[in-house]
């Protein structure tokens, strides 16, 4: 199970403490488990904790075997990235769990990410101790950050500073031609009368121009933050740096005042041969979401397979969204692996993983 404190692995989403931080495409992380008094817990001295390696991939890909899981395909670039921390739990020389942070916001926010515990390894409090250790390691290494960051369940909210929420819509997108199912698509909303704009791919500077500006952020983003596959980040001219090296699809509906904005993940194969594709969306503006969702379907690579599709919008868009997708485009409702998650940030100082969370 995982603590995102969602791919959404909240997969994009289903990547924060199910498996335990963030699952599937970045998942929330988990709901909290229940104490077994029956189970022996583990203690500190029963588990070796350690750096990851290259070296540990194959361990490591064996703890996700669910569909949309995106770690291993996060995995190697993780270890690269600079500030990102990648913590491994091993039991008598065994790999039992991980767990992940980064540090962003200008060194300010340790972004908790994934906690994943092998299914044999659960109840047993292994999360609670990776958790722990995680901590002290960031406390130890970065002692300026004074906040910890994650996307969870709305279950799992016990007081926490809630920035704001999105919702899931999980689609299963046909392996046809995709750009003539679009121009379809298109086609009839401009007969219906319905609002259609032309959505434009944004270069490194349209990006900077657009999420730095205070109007974008304070009615586009959630929370005032950018999420992107479970991961979220403040919008600084550093966290974008970071974001702008990662293979990012970034659409607008315009660059003066827009209404709605994406990210889009490269689609990425999951440990059950499916191709993932997760798209962040912000705004409240019907039409132009839909346009700018659809722009980022058309950036897909010419695939033999069929897609999952995971879309994160507004909750207040879910609905309609629901209805565009299914019944005007067409596509097939994927597994739901969540309806919404939440943006939490806390102290630093503050345990996110109580007596109740165990795993």
């Amino acid at each position: 199970m995982g603590l995102s404190l969602s791919t959404c692995n909240r997969a994009m989403r289903a990547s924060a403490i199910h498996s335990y931080l963030r699952a599937p495409g970045g998942r929330p992380m988990g709901r909290p488990g229940v104490r077994s008094y029956t189970t022996r817990q583990y203690s500190e001295s029963d588990l070796d904790f350690c750096l990851a390696t290259e070296k540990d991939f194959g361990q490591v890909q064996s703890l996700y075997n669910r569909e949309a899981d995106y770690i291993p395909s996060v995995y190697h670039s993780w270890l690269r990235e600079r500030n990102h921390m990648v913590i491994l739990a091993k039991r008598q020389g065994q790999l039992i769990g991980l767990c992940s942070s980064h540090i962003v916001d200008d060194g300010q926010s340790a972004l908790m990410e994934e906690i994943k515990v092998v299914a044999s390894e659960r109840g047993k409090g292994a999360a609670r101790l990776m958790y722990k250790h995680l901590i002290e390691l960031v406390r130890a290494r970065y002692p300026e950050v004074k906040k910890q960051s994650l996307i969870t369940d709305p279950k799992l909210n016990r007081g926490f500073c809630v920035l704001g929420k999105q919702s899931l819509i999980s689609l299963r997108v046909p392996s046809i031609n995709v750009p003539t199912l679009i121009s379809e698509v298109i086609s009839n909303m401009k007969k219906r009368g319905d609002e259609y704009y032309e959505p434009i791919p944004l270069q490194p500077d349209d990006v900077r121009s657009i999420f730095l500006n205070r109007t974008v952020v304070d009615t586009l983003l959630p929370g005032g933050r950018i999420i992107q596959r479970g991961s979220l980040f403040k919008p600084l001219k550093s966290n974008l740096d970071i974001l702008l090296k990662r293979d990012v699809v970034w659409r607008a509906d315009r660059k003066g005042n827009p209404r709605a904005l994406s990210l889009g993940a490269a689609p990425y194969r999951d440990t059950m041969g499916n191709r993932v594709f997760g798209i962040n969306m912000f705004g409240e503006e019907l039409s132009a979401v839909k346009s700018v969702f659809l722009a980022q379907l058309q950036s897909l690579p010419p695939l033999q397979d069929n897609v999952i599709c995971l879309l994160f919008v507004n909750p207040s868009l879910s609905p309609q969204m629901w209805e565009f997708c299914v019944n005007e485009m067409g596509l097939e409702k994927g597994k739901q692996y969540w309806n919404d998650e939440i943006i939490i940030e806390d102290d630093i100082l503050q345990n996110l993983w109580d007596g109740e969370r165990n795993r």
